[in-house]
């Protein structure tokens, strides 16, 4: 029995066999139009079209590995599948009703062997990608298309989470970017502990010390849990620890326990401690994260931004109290990179979502664009095969692709997918 799945496939892409339609009881059947596959609860299809004995029917229709799945799936009871006109399945067992007792007549489709076998072998693949030996045969504006796709589904995904803070009562947009921002200072494993940080200090705090880059390091570090015992740890951690004291009757929040910051396997420049000292520095220079960050009209005007060293004690320290090679901790610029494409570019496009307009710098678009691709394992898999990335929006695209179809095997929702499984039918068995 074939995968409900890839019956919607062959329903969807019209691959079924023959002119001459009929349904499993004998009635001519004739497809108008498939309809448009739906994601969300509710019929797979809606607003499709056919013709049953000359007489035009529009309405949804549903689709079933087996015929009988109508039952187990209690859609009889259901009467959101009462405007189902027809019933495709890749097995038929038994006749189906609806919650009126309406009988719905079935289809059955008939479909090329190739096409199930190129499904079966791209399903049972364990190659990284499972589409290697099929993908050179797509025309590259096919792929082309597919990456735009992918590209803004990928944004849109990442900025789902930025437009429930923008629609947080009561929350500017320094405040909203400011919380945005510090999720991008803890990639790629401190995240969540960055998040707790930003959210138990008020925004309005920091930037009421926004003038004193000691004090903004004496809120954060000391919030972080990361200064006790700070005796122990040398006169500066002790020097922040005292001042911490002396202001944090005016954040509501405990501090956080500080093993919820992770150094194990982080290179020293990706330290939390040289993170916070950064973030700090970012706050002390800016007059207005959204001005000074999001007004900008360059690319080199944002990267320049978010060129802020961490403090001058961090020169000769990754840890605190414990004495490194002296060089000034500036981020890098792959560090950089990454934080404009998981974090600005979402965030300018939750707001263009929002129907902002109030931000006039460069366009996340544009963003994309302008910045270079990204250089990682998985872009490097995908250079093996000849598919090199121009720029950050295509090696995103590329990274959605693989996380979000290839590694999970799902092929029939891919484009680059299904045009191997449509190529299948020229081939001879």
């Amino acid at each position: 029995m074939a995968a409900e799945g890839f019956i919607q496939f062959i329903w969807k892409h019209r691959l079924y066999i023959g002119n001459s339609l009929s349904t499993t009881c004998g009635q001519p059947l004739e497809i108008l139009h498939p309809g448009e596959q739906n994601s969300h609860a509710g019929p797979d299809f809606f607003n499709a079209r056919i013709r049953l004995d000359q007489m035009v029917w529009a309405g949804n229709v549903e689709v079933h590995g087996r015929a009988s799945d109508w039952y187990s799936h209690r859609h009889h009871l259901d009467p959101a599948y009462n405007n189902v006109i027809l019933h495709v399945v890749g097995e038929y067992d038994t006749d189906v009703t609806n919650s009126r007792g309406r009988r719905i007549q079935t289809m059955v489709p008939d479909y090329p062997e190739n096409l199930v076998r190129r499904y079966d072998v791209l399903k049972r693949s364990e190659n990284w990608l499972p589409c290697a030996d099929y993908i050179k045969g797509i025309p590259v504006h096919k792929q082309n298309v597919w990456l735009s796709s992918l590209q803004a589904e990928r944004v849109a995904q990442k900025g789902t989470r930025i437009e429930q803070i923008l629609n947080t009562p009561a929350l500017s947009l320094d405040e909203a970017l400011y919380l945005t921002l510090a999720s991008g200072y803890g990639l790629p494993v401190n995240t969540l502990p960055f998040e707790l940080l930003a959210k138990g200090i008020p925004f309005s705090f920091l930037i009421d010390h926004r003038d004193s880059l000691q004090d903004l390091e004496s809120i954060l570090f000391g919030h972080s849990g990361m200064l006790f015992p700070a005796r122990e740890l040398g006169p500066y951690p002790s020097s922040l620890w005292n001042r911490y004291t002396e202001l944090k009757d005016s954040i509501p929040e405990k501090p956080l326990p500080r093993h919820l910051w992770r150094f194990l396997r982080l290179r020293p420049a990706s330290f939390p401690t040289l993170r916070i000292s950064q973030f700090a520095s970012l706050i002390h220079n800016c007059v207005s994260l959204t001005e000074n960050i999001l007004g900008t009209n360059s690319m080199a005007e944002m990267e320049l931004i978010f060129r802020t060293g961490a403090s001058e004690y961090w020169n000769g320290h990754y840890l605190f109290g414990r004495c490194s090679p002296l060089f000034p901790k500036f981020p890098g610029e792959q560090f950089i990179s990454t934080l404009i494409i998981n974090v600005l570019v979402p965030f300018l496009y939750a707001l263009d979502k929002n129907g902002d307009r109030s931000v006039t710098g460069i366009r996340a678009s544009e963003i994309l664009i302008r910045l270079k691709a990204e250089s990682n394992q998985l872009i490097r898999k995908w250079a093996s095969i000849g598919i090199r990335p121009k720029n950050a929006m295509e090696s995103q695209a590329l990274l959605q692709l693989y996380n979000v179809y290839c590694k999970q095997k799902r092929c029939l929702d891919c484009q680059i997918g299904a045009d191997s499984i449509k190529a299948a039918i020229h081939e001879k068995k």
